[in-house]
């Protein structure tokens, strides 16, 4: 028989042992990217939201209307909404977005989806692509789409991000293709509680931010296109600029490691997630790579790379998994798979302590122009 002593130790080993086993899943939670399932309309320029723990895809273009290696013909803009239920990895139609829209940008705010902006057009001429300052929330609850307050100004392309409860606009640009465009660093701050607009503190950068995430109630502009434009679309940026919001003011972080642009970036705990891209050149490169910043400690790391280099989309986090949507495959070829991480994030609720996976979503992605 096993003395008490002896006892006492196997008990203490065994949990030591559940503890490791405990760690080395969540270690090992991530280590490979994985295909889950496809798009269930194949289109581009949408934007994502979450809500409980589904992810709603909204507006955009249909795929069949944006020909790889030749200019977009259009129709551009889209009302369709489908969400995907990452439990049970399925697909359903919700009802259609009053306004239909190419490139659109979407909030959640108590549990309302609030979507900004974006253009439609009837074919690819300029003059026919119309700029929206419409806002229109939907209440998942009851099915319902509502006009909201109207954006101050028409804009595309704009960082999105939610701090406090308020809605903030960074950042994007006044008008619409070469020779048009009018790159800045306003913001423009929506409070849905009362529908209405203020501006706030300009961004120091003029720009089309690649990337806006929030981390601890702080809002950070990532890369993108500077101002005035040069004869290659650029500058390109890898500026990195954090605004806090109880003090209303921007400074400057330490630079992005490498320029990559066309990135989706997705927020899991403290960490900003940079999926894929681009880097410009004679031959622009795609990127399959994913780099990780974490702007308290300003240090860089990464995970493993996607399946194949790819221009994302859009993306979304849910529950320390990552989502990216379909994207462009290198030479412009439509990718339609949606890709899923699991970043192997657990966190103790506080009421009963039991582990639980949690992740947060960041505005959706700059759409790659």
């Amino acid at each position: 028989m096993l003395s008490v002593l002896t006892f006492k130790k196997a008990i203490v080993i065994s949990v030591v042992v559940f503890i490791f086993s405990l760690m080395q899943m969540d270690t090992l939670a991530g280590q490979d990217w994985e295909r889950i399932t496809q798009l269930h309309t194949e289109r581009t320029g949408f934007t994502t939201a979450v809500v409980d723990d589904e992810i709603y895809l909204i507006g955009g273009t249909l795929a069949e209307n944006v020909k790889p290696g030749k200019r977009d013909r259009g129709p551009f803009g889209l009302s369709t909404v489908e969400v995907y239920n990452t439990e049970k990895n399925t697909w359903r139609q919700r009802a259609d977005m009053p306004t239909p829209r190419e490139s659109p940008q979407a909030a959640v705010v108590d549990g309302i989806i609030y979507v900004f902006g974006g253009y439609s057009a009837k074919d690819n001429k300029i003059a026919s692509m119309k700029l929206t300052v419409l806002v229109e929330a939907y209440d998942p609850e009851n099915g319902i789409w509502i006009r909201k307050q109207d954006m101050p100004i028409s804009r595309l392309y704009f960082g999105l991000s939610v701090v406090g409860g308020k809605v903030y606009l960074i950042g994007g640009s006044e008008g619409i293709g070469e020779g048009h465009e009018q790159r800045m660093g306003r913001v423009d701050i929506y409070d849905p509680a009362s529908d209405t607009w203020m501006e706030g503190p300009k961004m120091p950068t003029r720009r089309i931010p690649s990337g806006v995430g929030v981390v601890n109630d702080r809002i950070y502009a990532i890369g993108g296109y500077g101002w005035p434009p040069d004869a290659t679309g650029g500058p390109y940026l890898t500026v990195t600029e954090e605004y806090n919001a109880i003090t209303r003011q921007w400074r400057k972080k330490n630079d992005m490691l490498d320029l990559r642009l066309g990135f989706a970036p997705v927020v899991v705990r403290d960490d900003i997630y940079l999926i894929g891209g681009f880097v410009i050149g004679v031959v622009s490169k795609w990127l399959a790579t994913v780099d990780v910043y974490n702007p308290q400690t300003e240090a860089w790391s990464d995970i493993p790379v996607l399946p194949i280099p790819l221009i994302p989309f859009n993306a979304s986090a849910v529950n320390g998994k990552i989502y990216v949507f379909g994207g462009y495959k290198e030479g412009g070829q439509h990718f339609s798979d949606v890709l899923m991480f699991d970043t192997g994030f657990r966190a103790v609720e506080a009421s009963g302590k039991s582990l639980k996976c949690w992740g947060v979503l960041k505005a959706p992605q700059q759409n790659h122009r």
